[in-house]
């Protein structure tokens, strides 16, 4: 394992569209995030390659952002569709990498024919929906029999996100609907109360059970993405609360115990302690 810790990761940087607000206490932690899209972009590289050669691989970035993802699928042989509802990011990654297909759109209702990709990414979206059930089911529709989704998106249960929620940092609301979640904005964060795309994070059930509803059978993948946690902290996580906690862990020599209890399925810890659901999924059918 690399022992590199110090943040200063020498990995490909695309530039981000302008955030709105300099002021907003988020801004460094969205600006360090769009800074190493790329990096994190590698790692669900590694994850689908494991089951799906990516050269010639037919593959959509469903609400791609910045588009980190979206290039180094692209950098690996990958024929890529960005799709986002935002014309800005779309047509900076469409300056900084060309060779990927960029499209205008929504992950509610896809513009694409029925089995026409290999395989889909959903990094980091599907909270932010407001039906995620249809949104998988999309997403389903348009992956050929056989075809792999990549799925990453915060666990509403874990005590880490309980403490500090993921998009805000607010104490005790990864737990709480959008509804509510706007009326605490609302009073601590009036800015962010209006926006259309608060998340709403799941549970390891509830996203288990509407994986399934769409056809998709699915397994974690945790101790992959743990390793790659300790081996390169900025491919995973970006706030400086989990970089100094990934730091905190290597200096006290715990990051053994720690991935020797990460599981690759459900359960008590998976539920619990982990902040983020990663997941490999696959389309039903041949």
């Amino acid at each position: 394992m690399s022992n590199r810790l110090d943040g200063d990761v020498q990995e490909p940087v695309i530039t981000s569209a302008p955030l709105p607000d300099a002021a907003h206490p988020n801004r460094l932690r969205w600006q360090r995030s769009a800074e190493r899209a790329v990096l994190r972009g590698e790692l669900v590289c590694d994850l689908l390659a494991e089951t799906l050669p990516l050269r010639g691989a037919r593959v959509l970035d469903a609400g791609c952002g910045n588009g980190g993802t979206s290039i180094a699928l692209s950098r690996l042989g990958a024929y890529v569709t960005a799709l986002d509802r935002n014309p800005d990011r779309l047509q900076i990654l469409q300056d900084s990498c060309p060779d990927v297909e960029t499209r205008l759109g929504d992950v509610n209702a896809l513009s694409f024919p029925d089995s026409s990709f290999d395989a889909a990414v959903l990094q980091d979206v599907i909270e932010h929906t407001a039906d995620p059930a249809a949104v998988l089911a999309e997403i389903a529709r348009v992956l050929r029999p056989g075809g792999m989704l990549y799925l990453s998106t915060p666990n509403r249960d874990a005590l880490p996100n309980i403490i500090a929620d993921p998009h805000f940092g607010l104490p005790f609301v990864s737990r709480k609907n959008r509804a509510t979640l706007r009326q605490i904005l609302r009073r601590r964060r009036p800015s962010d109360a209006e926006r259309d795309d608060l998340a709403e994070l799941l549970s390891e059930m509830q996203l288990l059970r509407l994986l399934a509803d769409a056809g998709l059978t699915s397994h974690f993948v945790n101790r992959t993405v743990a390793k790659r946690l300790f081996e390169s902290p900025e491919a995973v996580v970006w706030s400086d609360l989990h970089l100094n906690a990934v730091r905190w862990i290597r200096r006290l020599h715990l990051h053994r115990a720690v991935l020797h209890v990460v599981r690759d399925e459900a359960g008590v810890i998976n539920r619990l302690l982990n902040p983020t659901f990663y997941l490999i999924c696959r389309k039903e059918g041949r």
